[in-house]
This record gives structure tokens, sequence and C-alpha cells, in this order.
């Protein structure tokens, strides 16, 4: 992806880029990101004089930029909601302890993000996040986002347009980051979620059941083997799952299964994910509005389940979106989060080569979708396309 550097003439030396200090201790940007199924962070310096937003920055000898990596335990959800807060505060710590016991000083951090799952639904308080960057890291500048959104950026490299995120439950936004936002799906596994991880597992559940039972329709004899296999004998499975606060990812659990059924030539498999990539493909198509580019990408580990889903998801979307371009996404969520980190120092132009040469625009704060520090906010103006629901 590329990050568009501000050639703005005007620029006065109060608002000087706060990682082009001549000398000093490097600075560093933080990003994070925090799932169900764990929390990964990367950070990463820029030498100095180099502008954080230039795709190649130039490098001094003996000043390549240092790169840190790790990773995290996932969130938990109690009577309160979500625990992010402190897992984001765990990963800053153990980021603050590794780089002052490898730079013999702490990090100076000019920047950090965060993308989180259930932000708006499972997190009381965003602003516990902020405070959780601010005193671990002395950030100068903090974002917090919804991980649709740091997927959107990282897929699209911070263009306009529509993409959709699967894992174990499935969203699609489409956003410019200025006016519009609008969200399908990621209603959860009970009410949505359609063609994600844990959709494409109880479905393939469900076919194991009616060979199990008997039926003259929709039964799998290798989901069956491979569902015994992976959770016990059937009378079992009721207890497994309906107890089970996370039986959404348990449900997603056996999408590999599912997959590996399909490649193998199983229908009843091969059926499951056509209809997962067809059922992806309209959420995506619903979340490119008027007002976005005909620019879309889906981006997610499910990907990964073969061409029964991708193959279909492209045909659907061009099907219903014969204006619009499917690209393959640029990056991941934590190159998503990594992208606000340096939008944060800088502000940001979208819209591909013709922002090259603006100015770059500040970076608006939307709830639910993210918030920046100390700033409120700003209510979206009347055109705005309106938010469906609160992102999950």
């Amino acid at each position: 992806m590329t990050w568009t550097p501000d050639v703005d003439p005007a620029r006065t030396e109060s608002r000087a880029h706060p990682l082009a200090a001549p000398s000093g201790p490097p600075r560093w940007l933080v990003a994070i990101d925090v799932g169900g199924s764990g929390s990964r962070l990367v950070a990463t310096t820029v030498p100095s004089g180099a502008r954080p937003d230039a795709a190649h920055p130039p490098v001094a000898p003996g000043d390549a930029p240092h790169r840190t990596e790790l990773t995290g335990r996932s969130v938990a959800i109690g009577p309160d909601g979500s625990d992010v807060a402190d897992v984001v505060r765990d990963l800053c710590a153990s980021f603050v302890a590794a780089t002052t016991g490898s730079h013999d000083a702490p990090p100076v951090v000019a920047a950090a993000a965060v993308g989180a799952t259930g932000l708006a639904t499972l997190v009381p308080d965003p602003a516990t996040v902020h405070t959780a960057l601010r005193t671990t890291l002395a950030a100068d500048r903090t974002a917090v986002a919804a991980d649709a959104l740091t997927a959107h950026l990282g897929a699209l490299g911070g263009r306009a347009g529509a993409v959709v995120a699967v894992g174990t439950g499935a969203i699609a936004l489409g956003t410019d980051l200025r006016r519009v936002w609008r969200r399908t799906d990621g209603w959860g596994h009970l009410l949505g979620d359609l063609g994600s991880a844990s959709w494409i597992g109880a479905h393939g559940l469900r076919a194991a059941l009616a060979a199990h039972d008997g039926r003259a329709t929709g039964g799998s004899r290798p989901l069956l083997a491979a569902a015994q296999a992976r959770f016990g004998p059937v009378p079992t499975w009721p207890v497994q799952l309906y107890t089970r606060p996370d039986r959404a990812q348990v449900l997603g659990s056996f999408t590999p299964d599912v997959a590996a059924a399909a490649a193998a030539g199983d229908p009843a498999s091969v059926q499951i994910l056509t209809e997962a990539g067809r059922h992806l493909a309209e959420t995506l198509a619903a979340a490119l509005v008027p007002g976005l580019p005909p620019l879309a990408a889906a981006t997610g580990g499910v990907l990964a389940a073969g061409p029964s889903l991708t193959g279909a998801l492209a045909r659907r979307f061009a099907a219903l979106r014969p204006d619009a371009e499917l690209v393959p996404s640029a990056g991941t969520p934590l190159d998503g989060a990594l992208h606000l980190a340096r939008l944060l120092t800088e502000g940001t132009a979208t819209g591909g080569a013709a922002a090259s040469t603006a100015p770059a625009a500040p970076l608006v704060a939307h709830a639910p979708w993210l918030s920046l520090g100390d700033e409120p906010p700003v209510p979206a103006p009347s055109t705005t396309t309106p938010i469906t629901g609160d992102p999950t």
C-alpha cells in the first residue's frame, strides 16, 4: 500500500511533522489489532528526517527502521462487556519492556492506533482504551477504531470503497472516511454473519446431522465423520454448543473441515462454501452505496476456504455490480491499524492518484467507527449515508 506525502508548500514550522526531527531518539508508530481469537501489536520507527507516510523513506547508513511484533490474548467478555482496554494495556506494557531492554531507553511513541472487535457493542467506553494507550506508551496521538474500519484501511490502503471482512463473523463497511459510512451485516451468528466461519461451521454441522439422521437430502457422510472426530458423539453436540458463550468460535472451528471436504469433492461442502461466497458478495455489494467509487475488496482468513467460496463471491459480486472493480486485499487489519497510526501524524487525502498532489485533510472522528484521543466525534451531516446499527 502507498502512503501519500504532504506536499503543502504553505506548511508552517508549527505544523512540522512529529517524526521529522533531524536528531534525537527514534519515534515509533504502534498499531494493535484485538480480536476474538487473539491480539497482535506491530511497532515501527521511521528514520530521522523521514516522513512516516512515504512509501519508501530514505534510509541513512546505520539508521534503518526498527520493527517489533508481539502477540497477546484474545478479548474476554464479562458482565461489564469487553476487556479490550486490559488487552491493549498488557500488549503495550510488553512492548515498552522489550524496547527499553533492547534500546536502553523507553520508546518515544508519536502515534498509536487500535482496531478492536465489538468496539461499539461490547466496549462500554472507548476512552478507556485511549487511557490504556496513553498511560503505557505516553503516545502523542491515539486512535481507537472498530475492526471493520481497520480491515477497510488494510484492504484498500486508505482508498474509499467497500470492504467485507470475513472471520468468525462477517461485516462490510463502505466509507470514504469523511461523509459516507455504510455498514452491512455483522449482526452476530444468531442473526447474521452470513458466509462467515460461524455460518459455514453451523451449516456443516447441519449437513453432518442430516447424514446421521438418514435424511434424503442435504446430508454429508464426510462431514459427519469429521464432526465426530472433532466434537465426539453426536448426542453430546447440543450441550457442547448451546451452553458455550463462545459458541460462534466453536462453530467457526469446523470451517477447515468443511473446506477440506469440499476440496475432496463432497457435494454438500461445495454447496455450503458456494452459498457462503454468494452471501458475502451480497453483503459487500450492499455496502457499496452511492457516493463511493466503484471499488471493493474482501479480506479475512475464511477466504482461504478455497475456490468454491472465492469463485462464488467474485461471480455474484460481478453480477450485482458489473460497474465495480473487486480488487485483491492490499493488507490485513493490522496493516490497517498501522495505516491509521500514520494518518494520525499527518491526516490523509483519499481517492487515489489525485490525492498525491493535494494537501492532506485532517482525520475526522466518527462514532461508532473511530474516536481520536480527547477529540469528540464529529456528527455526521444530514447527507451522510446512515449507519444501520452498531459494528460488532
